[in-house]
């Protein structure tokens, strides 16, 4: 705290002494003036990206995310301007400039291209201010507007980044859930909302659930793939910004109402959405208030399986598992801009989102155990119902929040630009009331057909009615894990020099503090309800299983499960519970402080050339605390050991990091650039690799440890890229990138002596070390344009794609048992990912179909390469059409279908024949109608 104390009060005292001016429409030098304003088309659609020049000055900006512009130190009198927008017509304006004032003058382009062949519409408008905010940054960025977004079928933002270059997403009940970018794995990536990183609502991890947030609440996705000084540094990969919708130039109200079908479910789905917005007050505020509401009984049919090694190093089958989900998935999200024009040169602003979203799930299992010891007969099977309370619809309900809240200011004092924001964020996961019951049947002989195939099975006929069941586990528990963000920065920019080699220097600082609570309670009740009830669940028994169940072509019986509302009924305060201890220990209180401050320069070295040098410091503190857990074995218990979990006691580390970058772009043309940027960045580990805790369990003989000596991961990152933007709105692009990776994380597990327990074999040891440095190499290209340069009729027909190719190799592997090993991929890394999209837009209608694909990669790693868990590769095809029709009141009707491959969910182990799990969703389709006034 003393160090932003410090730096703080450092740059406002740069503030008062460069720039004592005072808060009114005067600049501090009556001499100069500025010119400040917004950038709209005819539709009154503000214009993000858009350069205005100045050619008596030979200098110029760009228009922010919103459309807005400042001009800044312009000398009095009269000023030719140029403003340009890709697949706009260029116009040039005279503006006039009094002396020590602040001119506002808003600029309207006229939508149309130069060969004056159509008027920009739908997709065509959507590119066109995706390319123009990309074609004018200085580092590698990606984005994808609102427009965009609604031509794809994609119900959240994962959905929609999958479409970016050098995107890949990981899947969860046949949605998005996190983002892969350039080959890193999602722990290596930032999510941020306005600029302010989110908070993760799981438990271990800082991924951010991108399910959680529907595509059509955010205005645009910005994917940095090169971050600037300015800009948090703990993103390796890059770092995804969603910015939210902000206040409009006028008055707006769309609508949206839809319903759809899941194969699975074979229920209706409902979608809704609401957008209002306003100025008020001779438009000095502005306002924008948006709803969005989902309602999808989906589903999935799921197989999972697992391996081991013999001695002689040769895979068994230990255990196959047949599951069925059924899932509810409610998602709401609401949010709020404003913004207040105080005077021209002082604005406030306010931004908030709030995301909900319930999953009412229930999981019906049926496991078969110990399969090596099948023909000895001494396999087992488990029968397994997941549910929930009564009054939570009889399922297990997971509730998942997600809010951001942010004030803020724009401040002109003469030169000087000051920005300062300070904002609340909090993530939360409840689970109350989480039931399962579990019922076993030992001493069996299964036979298992096709062991090494994708798909083994068992081929006996299981029945709740035949042999001697016992109920194996009855529990309920409750789980609260949330996380709070609170954040405060203060940035300045101050402008030396004007013309073809003109500078500015900015400058500031930021306080972020973390904390995280994992807080989970379980009880354990079959042993009472078995003395109580007996077998009275047999009484209470239903099929679950869908008839058209569709991994392995069918050939998974059905059986009888016990049914959820007799789960949900059980009165657990009339049975004695015992504590499961096991699951409290890996409940954690965390917080951590990251303390920052930059320095960016920027230098225009002529006409054509930019230069940015930057420096960033960032200091983390850190403290946790965690419990110890032990469990003892038949030993440990004689000499008179209980089980149960102990404080670990408070624990802190302290780490600075300096982080250098370079960044230079030339501007061969208007419609040509070339970039290459030095940047340096971190990741910090994951909350629970830093609990100091160890979870001994004695009488399986394995042992978890926490790792609080880890230290973040480091990159070292070049990148060189070019752009050609077509002024009928397209672009053609290419570029490389590397980066050297030290000290990434995985999680080692090991067997035999653990130091902290002597005298135990222990089958099994977890922990997560920096495991080794990392070269990671990346190809992207991408192409997007209709066909109308091949002939005017074809402009009606476009493509749009990309490809990336990543290389990786690991080096130095601190991997115990894998130190010698060669050629070995970084974990998270697919090397190869594309998307392609061919789309039809005429007349009102639009029609796209698009392909997703990614390669197989190393999800996570096993003590043997064997036993690596691989992501498999998948393939998605998407199609969606839509009809647009009036002019005041503009009516969009669509239908949509996601998965057409019924791509699923895979994972295998060290090859691709052995499936660890494979999880299928089916065909999802949606259909309705979209108004705007």
């Amino acid at each position: 705290m003393r160090t932003f104390a410090k730096a703080t009060s450092l740059l406002l005292l740069s503030t008062v002494l460069c720039n004592p001016a005072s808060a009114d429409n005067k600049s501090a030098d009556p001499a100069v003036g500025v010119i400040r304003g917004r950038v709209v088309d005819a539709d009154k659609r503000t214009l993000p990206g858009a350069s205005i020049y100045i050619e008596n000055l030979k200098a110029g900006v760009v228009s922010d995310a919103n459309g807005f512009y400042t001009l800044t130190n312009l000398q009095p009198g009269t000023y030719k301007v140029k403003v340009s927008y890709v697949g706009y017509e260029p116009i040039y304006l005279t503006l006039a400039v009094p002396e020590g004032k602040t001119v506002e003058r808003d600029i309207t382009l006229n939508e149309g291209l130069e060969l004056q062949e159509v008027v920009i519409g739908g997709v065509f408008r959507g590119q066109s201010r995706a390319l123009n905010q990309q074609k004018n940054k200085m580092g590698v960025v990606n984005v994808v507007s609102s427009d965009q977004v609604g031509k794809f079928p994609d119900s959240n933002i994962g959905d929609a980044l999958k479409r970016i270059s050098g995107i890949n997403v990981q899947y969860d009940q046949g949605e998005a859930r996190f983002g892969q970018v350039r080959g890193t794995s999602p722990d290596l990536t930032s999510v941020t909302i306005n600029g302010n990183r989110l908070p993760s609502a799981e438990g271990d991890v800082r991924n951010v659930q991108l399910d959680l947030i529907p595509s059509d609440m955010i205005q645009t996705i910005e994917v940095n793939k090169v971050v600037t000084a300015d800009m948090d540094a703990d993103a390796i990969g890059g770092s995804i910004n969603l910015i939210t919708k902000n206040s409009p130039y006028e008055r707006t109200f769309n609508a949206t109402l839809g319903s759809g079908y899941n194969w699975v479910s074979q229920d209706p789905q409902l979608n809704f959405g609401l957008t209002y917005g306003d100025r008020f007050f001779n438009d000095r505020l502005g306002v924008m208030a948006a709803v969005s509401y989902q309602n999808a009984p989906i589903g999935s049919d799921d197989v999972e399986f697992e391996y081991d090694l013999d001695d002689n190093g040769e895979k068994f089958l230990t255990s196959a598992e047949t599951r069925q989900y059924y899932v509810t998935r409610q998602r709401q999200s609401y949010s709020l801009s404003l913004d207040y024009d105080i005077n021209p040169n002082h604005k406030l602003f306010f931004k908030g989102i709030y995301n909900r979203r319930h999953d009412w799930e229930n999981r019906y299992a049926v496991a078969y155990k110990d399969l090596e010891k099948a023909a000895d007969n001494e396999a087992e099977v488990e029968i397994e119902t997941k549910a929930g309370g009564h009054d939570r619809h009889h399922a297990r309900v997971e509730l998942q929040q997600t809010m951001d809240f942010s004030l803020g200011g724009e401040h002109l004092f003469g030169n000087l630009m000051v920005d300062w924001g300070a904002s609340y964020a909090r993530a939360s996961e409840d689970r109350p009331e989480e039931r399962y019951f579990k019922l076993k049947q030992e001493g069996l002989g299964l036979h298992v057909a096709d062991p090494f195939t994708r798909f083994p099975y068992v081929t006996d006929n299981i029945s709740l009615h035949e042999g001697t069941w016992e109920v194996d586990e009855l529990t309920n528990s409750n789980q609260d894990i949330h996380e709070t963000d609170a954040k405060f920065h203060l940035d300045f920019e101050l402008p030396f020099r004007k013309g073809e080699f003109g500078n500015k220097l900015k400058f500031g600082a930021k306080y972020a503090h973390k904390s995280k609570t994992k807080d989970i309670v379980q009880y354990e009740y079959q042993d009472d309800y078995t003395n109580k009830y007996g077998n009275d669940y047999m009484n209470h028994l239903s099929s679950q299983i869908r008839d058209d169940y569709m991994p392995g072509n069918g050939q998974y019986k059905p059986t009888d499960f016990v049914r959820k509302d007799y789960i949900a009924d059980l009165d657990f305060a009339s049975l004695e519970g015992e504590r499961v201890w096991e699951e409290s220990s890996g409940n954690f209180d965390a917080a951590e402080n990251v303390t920052s401050a930059y320095l960016r320069f920027d230098q225009q070295l002529g006409r054509h050339h930019q230069l940015m040098l930057g420096v960033r410091m960032e200091a983390t503190r850190l403290e946790y605390e965690g419990w110890n857990w032990t469990k003892p074995g038949d030993a440990e218990e004689e000499a008179g050991m209980e089980e149960g979990i102990v404080s670990t006691g408070k624990q802190k580390n302290n780490y600075v990091n300096v982080l250098p970058s370079i960044l230079y772009k030339w501007d061969v043309n208007d419609d040509f650039k070339v970039r290459a940027s030095f940047t340096n960045t971190l990741a910090r580990p994951n909350y629970v690799d830093l609990v100091p805790n160890v979870a001994l369990d004695l009488d399986d003989e394995k042992v978890t440890i926490g790792n609080p000596d880890l230290t973040p991961a480091l990159s070292y990152n070049f990148d060189l890229s070019a752009d050609y933007y077509f002024k009928s709105i397209g672009l053609v692009s290419a570029g490389v990138f590397y980066k050297r990776i030290n000290d990434f994380i995985v999680e080692q597990r090991t067997s035999g002596d653990y130091a902290g327990y002597p005298g135990v074999d222990f089958k099994e040891i977890k922990t997560s070390i920096n495991g080794g440095d990392a070269d990671l190499l990346g190809v992207e290209v991408g192409f997007q344009r209709d066909f109308g340069f091949i002939a005017p009729a074809l402009k009606c027909l476009g493509f749009y794609g990309n490809y990336t190719y990543t290389w990786s190799r690991v080096n130095h592997f601190n991997f115990a048992g894998r130190e010698n090993e060669k050629d070995l991929r970084m974990p998270g890394s697919p090397e190869h990912i594309a998307n392609a999209s061919l789309y039809f837009e005429k007349d009102g209608w639009n029609v796209r179909l698009s392909y997703n694909h990614a390669s197989e990669f190393i999800d996570e790693m096993g003590e043997h390469a064997m036993l690596d868990r691989y992501y498999d590769a998948v393939d998605y095809m998407d199609l969606n059409a839509s009809y647009t029709f009036g002019k005041k009141i503009k009516c969009t009707v669509y239908g949509e279908a996601n998965n057409l491959l019924n791509q699923p969910l895979r994972y295998y182990q060290g090859t691709k024949e052995h499936t660890m799990q494979a999880e299928y969703y089916g065909v999802k389709v949606n259909a309705g109608i979209k108004v705007a006034f």
